[in-house]
C-alpha cells in the first residue's frame, strides 16, 4: 500500500507479528515498546498512520494520543488505539473524544484490522483544502483549524470530519448510519458515538449550538446559515 505504519506496544511478540503481516501489504513499518520511542521515531521519520496500545508502562496509549493531538506537526496523523483489557463503552468513547480514528479491541482478526487501516487513509484527504465560513466559525481545511471569532476552537480529529462534513451536507437530514460510515469507515462503532461528538461540537462551538439540529427519529442536520 506504500504507507508507513507505526506500532507502539509493549508486547514485541504482537510488534513482530503485526509488523510481518502489514510487510506484506506493501507498509513501511516502524514499531516502537513505549512512548518515549515513539516520538522518537516521531521526529525522524514520516508516519502515515499509528496503531497504540492503551495500556503502557509509563505513558498511556490515551496520553500519547492527547500529546499528539496538541503538537502542530504531527495532530492529523490517524491513530488507532488497541486495548486487550475488558473494557467499557465508557473507555472506547473516552479514546474518540481524545481524537482516535479508531478503537480495536484484542484479540482481533488482522484482516480486520487492515481493511480499517485502508479505510482511514482512503478518507484521510477527503476534506479538501480550503476554508469554510460558518457565521462567526472559520474552519480551515488545510491546516485543520476552527476559529470562533478570534477565539481557536480546539477540536478532536473526528469532531473537525464531523463538522466538515455537516457543512458540506447542510440542511440536509444525515442519519446516524450515513455518519458512522462516511466519518467512521465502517459500522463497529455504537451510534452513541455520534450523539458524543455531536453534543462536543455544540459544547465547544457556542454560536452553533442551536445551528446543528436534532431531527427525532432520524439523525442531524446543519442548518442553512
Amino acid at each position: 500500500m506504500n504507507a508507513t505504519l507505526l506500532i507502539v506496544d509493549d508486547e514485541s511478540d504482537l510488534i513482530d507479528i503485526l509488523s510481518r503481516y502489514f510487510k506484506t501489504k506493501d507498509f513501511i513499518v516502524h514499531s516502537a515498546t513505549n512512548v518515549k520511542e515513539a516520538m522518537k521515531i516521531l521526529s525522524n521519520k514520516n508516519i502515515d498512520i499509528i496503531l497504540s496500545d492503551v495500556d503502557m508502562p509509563g505513558i498511556s496509549g490515551y496520553d500519547f494520543l492527547k500529546t499528539l493531538r496538541n503538537l502542530p506537526k504531527h495532530k492529523n496523523i490517524p491513530f488507532i488505539l488497541m486495548s486487550g483489557k475488558k473494557i467499557s463503552e465508557i473507555d472506547i468513547l473516552e479514546g474518540y473524544d481524545k481524537g482516535s480514528d479508531d478503537y480495536i479491541i484484542k484479540p482481533f482478526s488482522y484482516h480486520i484490522l487492515y481493511a480499517k487501516i485502508k479505510a482511514i487513509l482512503k478518507n484521510k484527504t477527503y476534506t479538501g483544502k480550503s476554508k469554510i465560513k460558518i457565521g462567526k466559525v472559520l474552519i480551515d481545511e488545510e491546516s485543520k483549524e476552527v476559529f470562533e471569532g478570534k477565539k481557536e476552537i480546539k477540536l478532536a480529529r473526528k469532531e473537525f470530519e464531523l463538522l466538515v462534513f455537516l457543512y458540506k451536507n447542510k440542511n440536509r437530514v444525515l442519519t446516524k448510519e450515513h455518519l458512522l460510515n462516511s466519518i467512521w469507515n465502517n459500522n463497529y462503532v455504537s451510534p452513541h458515538t455520534i450523539e458524543t461528538h455531536i453534543s462536543n461540537l455544540r459544547k465547544k462551538i457556542k454560536s452553533l449550538d442551536k445551528k446543528i439540529i436534532s431531527v427525532s427519529g432520524y439523525g442531524y442536520k446543519l442548518k442553512n446559515l
